[in-house]
């Protein structure tokens, strides 16, 4: 498994949520030992279950005794690609920025001149 396309909690809920990381590739190995135990299945079926894109718990929450949660390891996820649109103001946008004036589509920015 490639350290890089992962990323992992310790399962600490704070005020400003979870906390994920990048994991050096020592501290990915030393999880899944530990996901192993925790979740009573084979090294094999603890990477085919990383690799299809589900999370694994590897450890119990620093405050587990209060929230009863998880550290979680899971793939990396990847942002959508935005849907660009070219207006008939001239200027390429999102799609879901893109405004219907009277006199065609327009950017946000030129909605009042398209507007006349």
């Amino acid at each position: 498994m490639n350290a890089d396309q992962m990323t992992m909690s310790d399962g600490y809920i704070g005020s400003m949520g979870i906390n994920w990381e990048t994991p050096t590739q020592n501290k990915l190995e030393q999880a899944i030992a530990q996901a192993i135990e925790i979740e009573q299945k084979t090294r094999e079926e603890i990477i085919t279950m990383l690799e299809s894109g589900q999370p694994v718990r590897w450890c119990k929450s620093p405050n587990f005794c209060y929230d009863h949660s998880f550290g979680i390891i899971r793939m990396k996820r990847t942002p959508k690609p935005i849907d660009m649109v070219l207006c008939d103001c001239g200027h390429e946008v999102a799609r879901v920025h893109v405004m219907r004036a009277s006199l065609g589509t327009s950017c946000p920015d030129c909605y009042d001149r398209m507007s006349d």
